[in-house]
């Protein structure tokens, strides 16, 4: 940043408008801004400081306190700042809050703070003026300058007041401040924010593994508690007690199964003899039956040798018949596959017609599309149209408002010009009054010189001698009050020298050796006014003598003219005689005309004041000026509203107007979209369906076809062997010698030859078998006894009880044994997966802790990266420090220091003269200015070279050099100058504030501010 001009207005000890042009002492390269103690150098700063970012260069100084007190209370405190960044110019305007006198009426108003930020790049500096100051980039908004501004200049108030202002002690303070403190500076300055949103990741990261171990090993415990667990070791132990228990349930069910088995092979052997018993029982009941049927079998056996010679003409029968019920079916599928064929070609016709009336219509499908689309887009719209309304409805609101404030102000001009010209009405009656006012009072002037002529004629002898009497009175009195004067001024002297001894004697008991005289400025008091202070009355008593003085003396100078006069009048009225003409008129004419010329005056009216009423027209002008000027500006405004809501309800109207009118509510567009659809819907499916109807219908025609062709051929197949199946039977049946009647007869039997044959034969079997079996029975049963199945089968199911019991016992210990087991190994393996993660993560949550300063040095990595660029800051700082201290001192990083808190940017001190390090504290008042000098001018190297939008082309340094040594002219002083003058070589301006000689006589460029009881002044001093 490099300042080229400040304008202060009402600020500070500057009462009235002070503008500083930087331009010829930037240039000079080194500078000063010198004057004595509270003439307003820092104001020079603070008002900078208010410029750009709205407060003072005191962040403890209220911006509204910057008003000064010797301002006239209707000037506004006002501060306007041109400065360069780059090829880039600016100008910053700020009002801070303020009380003004209202404009009407009386009393006082607040004006609230305001700021104005315009681009002037390209305008010479001579150009810029209150009337143009560029192209405005924010106005009013104070934020939104200040934001502006920061982001230009790459840093804030606070970075600006430790980088480009550095005032007296405050760098000071951070030579010795703590790392915490130091961080919280230097982190604004360099951007690290990288590596502290790497430290909060890394730490947020390791909370995040150590939650989740922590939350799965409470989930674990918790799980063992609520099976009854206390540990682990109580599961294991539990499991080894299940699975002995489990042993003796799995025997006893052995046991169990064994005794179920016995029992159950008695029963079975018991229901196998009982078998035996009811198995002979049988067998005889069998054999009864069998011996009753035996006569019926006989006859049945003959009817069968009947039946089996017609049995031989069944083959030629069954051909016949078959032939014949096959001419029957062919007849009928002739028929039916006519009808069938007349019919398919008739539902084809249709179906194609059908389809021809589908396609035909198929356009329609493409438009209910096309509509669908339409109203998709419509919705689209509305939704776009919804947010766009309310647009509307505010420019339509803001339109109106508008338009009102522009009929009120239209309204208020309107009276004003009426009541402009009726006051010019009045003003031009007047004007005409006052022109024959002006005759008629050019005649009484003439009459009344005429008047007065003669009665000067007529009075002069006797006012001579009135005169002369006049002047011996006089006389006396101015010998009066020259006595009187002269009294006067020996009781003044006196009471002026009474009130500068105790003034001195007030001034000595303030002063301290080594302060500088508020008189004379020197720091040597070597002697002091001595006496007793008795100030009360001394004030009052000499401006008392001092007015009566000047009354006496007034007194004097009125007598003196008086006497004068009277000299002078008397020889004028010597003269007068003399010199008179006579009256061509005697003076009672005169006066007979004067009053015919009053009489006419009187009938004027009184006198109008022209210039009140040419002052109130020119008022309601101005006025008229600015309503007309605000009328203007409403009706851009208004016109700018109504532009903006016809814009908006264009913009509106044009967004709708692809929407018809009657699809403008969603409910008749969902409407009208559902229909739409559904008619879509509707004529795809008719088509469709139409399509796959006339397939069908098509095919369906096609196999009719066909199968009518078929069956044609069939009948006519069916026809001939039916002829020759009815030949070959007719001429079998006279082999045979059988009748077809016979054979009719006969044909039942010869169906069921074969199973009445099998049933004779089986009966035959069966009884042979009834009477070997009835023996063989009887037999295994001759000497056996028959068995209880009750009792036997009472002792299974007691058996079977016992197992089964049993078999429960076992199966709830295996099934508890097992859902330990289960939990014992699913808490194993999460353990077993916990302890991998932790041993996995340890390296993460060691990292996160390192960087979070978990160390030896206490060190996180965000004061680590800043430290990397303290060090360089101490590198630039000593590159000054070693030229202004003879090369004795070195500034270093301590690391090992800051006690137990946070450590990593402490500084200390290498003194080459003793070969130790020792802390900043140690060092003298000027040692401390150098070293903090050296600070902060390193501090502003490296933040301009590390950050590409900070520019610090003019930097200021405020106060501190009286502590330097300046011994013989070639001390400290000289050396710290030498190292500025090396900044300026590097193409940087560093302006001086000081009220140190030497200083000034070694920099003699720069500004002088001048101190007065009504207000400071800046002047420039051999600027180049």
């Amino acid at each position: 940043m490099r300042p080229l001009r400040l304008t202060m207005q009402a600020l500070g000890p500057y009462s009235n408008r002070q503008v500083i042009d930087f331009r010829d002492a930037v240039n000079a390269g080194l500078f000063g801004i010198y004057g004595p103690t509270g003439s307003g150098k820092s104001t020079i700063f603070s008002a900078m400081t208010f410029a750009l970012f709205g407060e003072a260069a005191k962040s403890e100084q209220d911006a509204p306190s910057l008003r000064s007190d010797h301002a006239d209370p209707s000037l506004t405190t006002e501060v306007e700042f041109v400065f360069d960044i780059g090829e880039r110019r600016f100008v910053v305007v700020r009002r801070p809050d303020q009380v003004r006198p209202k404009l009407r009426g009386e009393g006082e108003t607040t004006s609230k703070h305001e700021a104005f930020l315009f681009d002037a790049t390209g305008m010479a500096l001579d150009e810029i003026n209150k009337e143009q100051r560029g192209k405005i980039i924010e106005e009013k908004k104070v934020r939104s300058v200040d934001l502006t501004i920061e982001d230009l200049l790459g840093y804030g108030s606070e970075q600006f007041r430790q980088i480009v202002l550095l005032p007296q002690g405050r760098f000071e303070k951070f030579l010795s401040a703590k790392t915490k403190e130091r961080v919280d500076i230097l982190r604004d300055l360099f951007d690290v924010s990288l590596y502290r949103q790497l430290t909060e990741k890394l730490k947020a990261d390791a909370e995040i593994v150590e939650r989740r171990v922590r939350d799965e090993r409470e989930i674990c415990a918790r799980r063992l508690v609520s099976e009854g667990f206390e540990s682990t070791d109580a599961l294991v132990m539990e499991i080894s007690d299940s699975e002995q228990k489990l042993t003796d349930l799995k025997k006893k069910e052995t046991l169990a199964r064994t005794a179920f088995a016995g029992a159950q092979k008695a029963l079975h052997d018991a229901h196998i003899l009982e078998g035996k018993f009811k198995a002979s029982e049988d067998a005889h009941e069998t054999l009864a039956g069998l011996q009753e049927g035996k006569v019926s079998m006989d006859e049945l056996a003959a009817q069968v040798k009947k039946a089996e010679k017609a049995q031989l003409l069944l083959d030629r029968e069954s051909v016949f018949t078959e032939a014949t019920n096959s001419a029957t079916v062919a007849e009928k599928k002739l028929e039916t596959a006519r009808l069938a064929d007349a019919s398919a070609k008739e539902n084809a016709t249709s179906a194609d017609e059908i389809l021809k009336r589908e396609e035909e219509r198929s356009s329609e499908i493409n438009d209910l599309a096309k509509q669908l689309n339409d109203l998709e887009r419509h919705k689209e719209t509305l939704e776009r149209a919804k947010v766009l309304n309310k647009s509307v409805d505010k420019a339509v609101a803001a339109g109106n408002e508008a338009s009102k404030k522009l009929e009120n102000a239209q309204t208020r001009l309107h009276e004003h010009q009426n009541k402009k010209r009726q006051k010019a009405d009045v003003l031009k009656a007047a004007r005409e009054a006052e022109t024959q006012r002006t005759r008629i009072n050019a005649r009484l002037t003439n009459l009344n010189n005429s008047l007065s002529a003669a009665e000067a004629y007529e009075k002069t002898q006797s006012t001579i001698t009135t005169s002369e009497e006049n002047l011996e009175t006089l006389t006396s009195t101015l010998e009066l009050a020259q006595n009187g004067e002269r009294k006067a001024q020996e009781e003044s002297k006196t009471a002026e020298n009474n009130l500068s001894e105790a003034q001195a004697l007030h001034l000595a008991s303030k002063l301290l050796d080594g302060d500088p005289c508020p008189v004379c400025g020197a720091t040597d008091h070597p002697s002091l006014a001595i006496g007793t202070i008795e100030q009360a009355g001394l004030d009052k008593t000499f401006r008392e003598a001092k007015a009566s003085l000047e009354k006496a003396t007034a007194v004097v100078r009125k007598a003196e003219q008086d006497v004068a006069g009277a000299t002078s009048t008397l020889e004028v009225h010597k003269q007068a005689l003399a010199d008179l003409p006579k009256p061509e008129e005697p003076a009672a004419d005169i006066r007979a005309q004067i009053k015919s010329e009053e009489s006419e005056l009187e009938d004027l009216g009184s006198e109008t004041d022209i210039l009140t009423a040419e002052a109130e027209i020119d008022r309601l002008a101005e006025e008229i000026t600015g309503l007309e000027d605000e009328r203007e500006r409403l009706r851009e405004d208004c016109s700018s509203k109504r532009q903006s809501s016809a814009s908006a309800s264009a913009r509106l109207e044009e967004m709708l107007t692809s929407v018809p009118e009657e699809l403008r509510t969603p409910e008749a567009l969902a409407e009208q979209t559902e229909e739409t659809s559904s008619a879509l819907d509707e004529r795809k499916n008719a088509k469709l369906a139409a399509e796959k109807a006339a397939t069908e219908a098509r095919e369906r025609a096609i196999i009719a076809s066909e199968e009518h062709k078929a069956a044609t051929t069939a009948l006519t197949e069916c026809i001939e062997r039916r002829k020759q199946a009815e030949d070959s039977f007719i001429s079998r049946l006279k082999k045979a010698n059988l009748t077809h009647d016979e054979f009719v007869r006969l044909k039942p039997a010869i169906e069921s030859i074969e199973d009445v044959r099998e049933t004779i034969e089986e009966y035959r079997r069966n009884l042979k078998n009834a009477e070997d079996s009835a023996k063989t029975k009887a037999g295994e049963i001759h000497d056996l006894v028959r068995p209880d199945l009750k009792e036997i089968g009472s002792k299974q199911d007691q058996a079977q009880a016992n197992l089964n019991e049993a078999t429960d016992e076992r199966a709830a210990a295996q099934q508890g044994l097992t859902h330990l087991t289960e939990l014992r190994d699913e808490l194993a393996e999460t353990l077993s997966m916990l302890e991998e993660e932790e041993k996995t993560s340890g390296p993460l949550r060691g990292l996160a802790a390192l960087t979070n300063g978990d160390n030896p040095y206490k060190l996180d990595l965000e004061t680590f990266a800043i430290g990397t660029m303290f060090d360089q800051v101490l590198e630039a700082a000593n590159l000054r420090l070693g030229p202004m201290t003879s090369n004795r001192y070195q500034l270093e990083r301590d690391i090992d220091g800051g006690g137990r808190g946070r450590r990593g940017l402490g500084i200390q001190v290498f003194d080459l003269h003793t070969g130790k390090t020792r802390p900043t504290s140690t060092l003298s008042g000027g040692e401390t200015f150098i070293a903090a000098l050296a600070l902060a001018l390193g501090l502003a190297d490296i933040v301009e070279c590390s950050s590409g939008k900070v520019r610090l082309d003019t930097i200021f340094i405020d106060e501190g050099f009286g502590s330097l040594d300046t011994e013989n002219g070639a001390g400290t002083l000289d050396q710290v100058l030498n190292v500025l003058n090396t900044l300026v070589s590097q193409n940087r301006s560093v302006g001086l504030i000081s009220h140190v000689p030497l200083v000034q006589e070694a920099v003699p460029n720069g500004f002088y501010v001048q101190k007065s009881i009504g207000g400071s002044s800046v002047e420039t001093r051999n600027a180049l």
